[in-house]
């Protein structure tokens, strides 16, 4: 009924093996088959082709197309089983708002610089040469993460848990278990925990989130989320769009305090569920 690409796109395009991609592509147009492409990594990638449906992790609102399956962050485990027997830790009310992150939002100046050029050189090369992938914003994302993380920090009557990486996952890529378990404790022990993209329009924080049964605090970034037509994910997060970040400490303030006690840990709840249902490998698939 249909077919599927056998490896990711990325594959094809790093090995440079687009041909092969493309004559598959043209066979399956020849029988009339739909085509399903697995693409990884931060990167959108912009083929006008009706026929051929992306499976990633990330897109744009402003740019939906038809032609595109918005698939859950890689999580290599289910974090509630590995670190807590899969029991959900419930956490009760506070009368203060507490927000947590621990993550990348902190560049030295020479590593920005550096960064910049690369991307640069990258938009160069997705205008001239025509690349399949978009080359992403030149100016990095963790700049604008790293601002909206110092305006939470200055928000009188909220509390801050914040720590600055100076590289991505450092518990994993590091294999540092200290790093990943600041990194788990940090979601489980706050309200709210800070979601904003990185280098792709998405967050792997908030699948993290979810799957530990705590509420995240989604920024907005014009993205586009999995199962948009089952999941109400504005009743799900606490959720604030980009352009209202100098608001965020009032959003934050009047949600916390307008939610019972109960209402918070069923919150909670349901944000386990969804992941399970939904946002787990199992459920994607199913």
């Amino acid at each position: 009924d249909v077919a599927f690409l056998p490896f990711t796109l990325n594959y094809y395009s790093k090995y440079n093996k687009i041909e092969i991609f493309n004559n598959f592509l043209n066979k399956m147009h020849d029988f009339d088959k739909k085509v399903f492409v697995w693409v990884e990594g931060d990167h959108d990638v912009i083929i006008d082709d009706s026929n051929c449906i992306f499976i990633k992790y990330a897109g744009y609102k402003s740019n939906t197309n038809s032609n595109m399956i918005i698939q859950p962050g890689d999580l290599k485990d289910d974090l509630l089983k590995k670190y807590y027997n899969g029991e959900l830790q419930i956490r009760e009310k506070n009368d203060k708002p507490s927000i947590g992150f621990v993550g990348v939002a902190d560049y030295s100046n020479i590593k920005l610089v550096l960064l910049i050029i690369k991307q640069s050189l990258k938009k160069f090369q997705y205008i001239f040469q025509n690349t399949i992938f978009e080359s992403g914003p030149i100016i990095p994302y963790f700049v604008h993460r790293k601002a909206s993380l110092g305006i939470i920090k200055n928000i009188r009557g909220i509390t801050s848990d914040i720590i600055l990486r100076k590289s991505f996952a450092e518990g994993i890529r590091s294999n540092d278990l200290n790093a990943r378990l600041t990194f788990i404790n940090n979601i489980i022990n706050n309200d709210y925990t800070f979601c904003m993209r990185g280098g792709g329009n998405y967050s792997l924080r908030l699948y993290e989130t979810l799957c530990l049964g705590r509420i995240p605090l989604f920024i907005n970034t014009d993205c586009i989320l999995p199962f948009e037509n089952k999941i109400d994910w504005k009743g799900l997060c606490l959720w604030v769009e980009e352009r209202d970040i100098n608001k965020i400490g009032q959003i934050v303030s009047d949600f916390h305090s307008s939610i019972s006690n109960d209402e918070f840990i069923k919150r909670q709840i349901q944000c386990r569920e969804i992941w399970e249902k939904y946002l787990s490998k199992e459920g994607f698939a199913k």
